[in-house]
């Protein structure tokens, strides 16, 4: 019911300078076919808010969560220099069409992030410690239903659990310019993020599904982190440089992504990391339009198997069982205010684009990734923090993939599809309800999912291509 009020909400409101006509049929129209499968079960119904999105301590003033200061226990620990954020994403979502098989399943997480300002506590000038906790919840819909690269949310993950997400000792310096910190770390807070994106459900708008595929152990984001260090330097209001070293693969040879945070893999290699970020403030008058401009790399001197023996989606009766050292990739990301509206300070058209390269076809499941994006925030009057997003998401696979298929199907006599291109199409609005309630319908459509992957029961017939619907809630308690 709630999803029905925030469609009708949104597409009755006035809209700023684009015909009202013409994109209320559009948003009532994605509502509508996420209400058709709402109607056939009743689930509980975002990923994480990146680290330098959240509160620097809480917010002990003012009840913007749902159990407010809880009780004075906010208050209480602030004085102590402790503080914490608790919040609840939830998603229903489901494979209307196309894919391996349609059905509507739940997804969530619990993320609790923990800080302590050592300084607060003990008089330790510049002194943080940070942990992260996940209660991962529900079932994987890419992987039961889809088949696809880009995973549908970025809550995600098997098998759901608890577990420790990152956990870390901080230490800054020169006026908190220096920022250097070693334990437990997830490379997607720190890399490649772009503002415009955090919008969207789909994961790969976050750390790129490209690099989870290449990666050992699907790399060091959420939800397993990878002991390492990591330091910053802030040059001015403009530049930052980050750069970090962590174990080449967050699980190791003796865990996997099922332990509980608990294990620290190390001698696995080491991934090296280096990215460059310009974040200047573009003056168009009395307008305000601030832009991200980021170059990065990395090089991980881990062992990496062949990439017939990656979870392609695809099985080879003779594997080429070859293992290389190291693998690298080079990206850069744009992520640009375009339109500011007059008397606003957040209200506007924001765009961004990202792209990733991997060239090493032997061993990399995806070459080059591409994705881009527009976010109105503020579209609809009365609704000034509302933001709706359209994004894409193109991923090549390796045309070394093909040259396996095809001399299997001439040897074996089968038709496995060839490799192709893996598109991700995403139209989503984000409703904040009131300050500790969120929700957003979202609508996604995956094409060639795998990259033209082979039906699990049917190696000759390709996976078709999916529409995904979907709701998901965020509580800020």
């Amino acid at each position: 019911m709630a999803f029905v009020l925030v469609c009708l909400l949104v597409a009755m409101s006035p809209i700023k300078r684009v015909p009202q006509a013409l994109l209320s049929a559009g948003i009532l129209l994605l509502c509508a076919g996420a209400q058709t499968a709402w109607a056939e079960t009743v689930g509980s119904l975002p990923r994480l808010t990146f680290e330098e999105l959240l509160p620097t301590k809480s917010d002990v003033t003012t009840a913007t969560t749902l159990f407010g200061d809880w009780g004075g226990l906010r208050p209480l620990l602030d004085n102590y220099g402790v503080s914490f954020t608790l919040n609840q994403t939830s998603d229903y979502l489901g494979n209307t069409r196309g894919g391996i098989k349609q059905g509507f399943v739940y997804d969530g997480l619990l993320d609790l992030e923990l800080d302590v300002d050592l300084n607060k506590l003990m008089g330790w000038r510049g002194g943080k410690i940070h942990v992260t906790g996940y209660g991962i919840q529900g079932q994987n819909l890419s992987t039961q239903n889809i088949g696809n690269l880009m995973t549908v949310s970025n809550v995600e993950s098997e098998p759901a659990l608890a577990k420790v997400g990152e956990f870390w000792l901080e230490q800054r310096l020169i006026e908190d310019r220096f920022r250097l910190r070693g334990g437990l770390l997830e490379a997607d807070r720190y890399y490649m993020m772009s503002p415009t994106a955090t919008v969207f459900v789909n994961s790969t708008f976050g750390f790129p599904d490209s690099w989870e595929a290449n990666m050992p152990g699907s790399g060091p984001g959420y939800p397993n982190a990878a002991p390492g260090a990591l330091a910053s330097f802030d040059f001015n209001d403009d530049w930052k440089l980050t750069a970090s070293i962590m174990n080449g693969t967050p699980v190791g040879p003796s865990t996997s992504s099922t332990s509980y945070g608990t294990n620290f893999p190390v001698g696995d290699g080491v991934l090296s990391w280096v990215e460059a970020a310009y974040t200047p403030e573009l003056h168009l008058g009395d307008k305000t339009l601030p832009g991200n401009y980021k170059l990065g790399g990395w090089y991980n001197s881990a062992i990496v198997d062949n990439v017939t023996q990656s979870s392609s989606g695809r099985s080879f009766d003779n594997p080429v069982n070859t293992s290389y050292r190291g693998q690298y990739a080079i990206y850069g990301l744009v992520d640009q205010t375009i339109w500011r509206e007059a008397g606003t300070e957040t209200q506007g058209l924001s765009a961004f684009t990202r792209v990733t390269y991997n060239p090493q076809t032997d061993r990399n499941l995806v070459t080059w990734y591409f994705d881009a994006g527009l976010a109105y925030v503020g579209l609809f009057d009365g609704r000034p923090e509302d933001v709706l997003g359209l994004g894409m998401g193109w991923a090549k696979f390796t045309p070394y993939l093909n040259g396996q298929i095809g001399a299997q199907n001439a040897l074996a006599g089968t038709q496995t599809p060839m490799v192709k291109p893996e598109t991700l199409v995403e139209l989503t609005y984000q409703a904040p309800i009131n300050p500790w309630l969120t929700l957003q319908p979202f609508l996604q459509y995956a094409i060639n999912p795998g990259g033209k992957a082979p039906m699990p029961n049917n190696p000759n017939q390709a996976i078709p291509n999916a529409t995904i619907v979907g709701l998901r809630a965020n509580v800020a308690f």
